[in-house]
């Protein structure tokens, strides 16, 4: 017997506006599929040999995604500066040299990976150190762990320290040798990675461009994240109109890129991005951690042509939980209505939506991921219902883990197998 059913509350997202909950629902998987997801009373009677969890204390939500983080960054979350240039060189690249040490990088790859999951993560989109033997360590550990991502090492060839860059033929080398040990092992799928304009050449990144072309590989990269960022890529570029232009003359705007922050966008750019079907990983904490800026996610959700996630940013983001960072996307949609910036707030349905099957699109596997549709994986959390506050509607249920959701998870699984529980 390989049926497992799960009875508990249960809430997905079927679409961006559409919410369904079942509040004494079954979630059945078998072979780390989802075979059934329905109102118990029905679930039951049909298949009457699985094997039961009675969870009608707890509600179900599909595995969280992550589309943006840094795996190298995590020993530097609080560590606060003015602006994300001055971060990257006073913190950041600091923090990143000591990635040439192996056991360094194991440990902090597994508390990573482990801390992710503990917050109710099952899918990222990972930012590997700039070291092509220290980013094989974090696959394999990423392998070991059974944690599903998109990682590439990172790629940088100027305007950083010298331990940190690679020339331009042996980075795309290395990242020819990782894909081709990597992609497709297990959870695994490599992500070419050059880290932003301001760090890479023009010859970079149109071999990370050639290279996504021949392969087929996604790619993920920074675009637009603060004012002084801008600045400094159109110094380095003045003969681009904008920072997209600079990415779209190396082949890199295409339906398999996943960008981030994406705060400062023209129209021009916006309808671009649009049309290429390019993904954008929104980091609300990390933005307002380092004064980016508010990115305007109500009105990039409105023009209806953006796959659109949600990103934890570590390590200038600090959640453990992509709800949390779900949470303030809802907030900070407020706070540019009510400063007269936005004409309405991201509902709750959108929210939720973005940080599962909204998530799962942006990295291009809602077609396996991100809700509960019967053939997907079986990627969910267990959340822990306060008895102070039980669900019985969809708007409640919705309320109870956005706002508090991210402090009861008490187990996560991947396929069926549960990756963490809390003690």
């Amino acid at each position: 017997m390989s049926e497992r059913l799960y009875r508990a509350a249960v809430l997905h997202a079927l679409d961006r506006e559409r919410i369904e909950f079942i509040p004494d629902g079954c979630l059945v998987v078998d072979n780390g599929r989802i075979l059934a997801c329905g109102d118990c009373a029905t679930i039951l009677s049909t298949y009457p040999s699985a094997q039961i969890f009675d969870w009608r204390d707890s509600l179900l939500i599909p595995g969280l995604v992550d589309a943006h983080a840094h795996l190298p960054q995590l020993g530097a979350i609080g560590c606060d500066r003015e602006d994300l240039l001055r971060w990257l060189d006073e913190v950041i690249f600091p923090h990143e040299a000591r990635f040439a040490d192996i056991d360094y990088t194991r440990r902090i790859a597994e508390a990573f990976f482990r801390r992710a999951i503990a917050g109710g993560t099952t899918t990222l989109a990972v930012y590997a150190p700039p070291h092509e033997d220290a980013a094989d360590t974090c696959f394999r550990v990423a392998g070991q762990i059974g944690i599903r991502v998109l990682m590439g090492m990172t790629l940088m060839d100027s305007n950083a320290p010298a331990a940190l860059l690679t020339d331009v033929d042996e980075a795309i080398a290395a990242t020819d040798r990782l894909a081709s040990r990597w992609h497709g092992v297990g959870r695994i799928q490599y992500c070419i990675t050059p880290r932003f304009a301001g760090s890479c050449s023009r010859e970079l990144l149109r071999r990370c461009g050639d290279l996504a072309k021949q392969t087929g590989l996604p790619i993920q990269t920074h675009l637009a994240e603060s004012p002084a960022e801008l600045r400094f890529v159109s110094e380095l570029f003045p003969d681009c109109p904008d920072y997209t232009s600079v990415y779209e003359r190396a082949g890199l705007i295409t339906d398999r890129t996943i960008v981030a922050h994406c705060v400062y966008l023209s129209s021009s750019e916006l309808d671009r991005l649009g049309t290429a079907n390019v993904a954008i990983a929104h980091c609300p904490l990390s933005n307002v951690y380092l004064q980016s800026g508010l990115m305007p996610l109500v009105e990039y959700l409105d023009r209806a042509v953006f796959r659109i996630g949600l990103g934890t940013d570590i390590g200038a983001g600090y959640a453990a939980s992509i709800l949390d960072e779900a949470r303030a996307a809802r907030e900070q949609s407020k706070v540019r209505r009510m400063f007269g910036l936005a004409t309405r707030i991201a509902t709750m349905e959108e929210a939720f939506y973005l940080a599962t099957l909204g998530g799962a699109t942006a990295v291009g596997l809602a077609d396996t991921i991100g809700n509960f549709a019967v053939g997907k994986y079986a990627d969910f959390v267990r959340i822990e219902i306060p008895p102070y506050r039980v669900p019985t509607t969809a708007q409640q249920a919705l309320e109870l883990v956005l706002y508090t959701g991210s402090d009861n998870i008490v187990a996560t699984a991947i396929e069926g197998e549960l990756l963490w529980q809390r003690v």
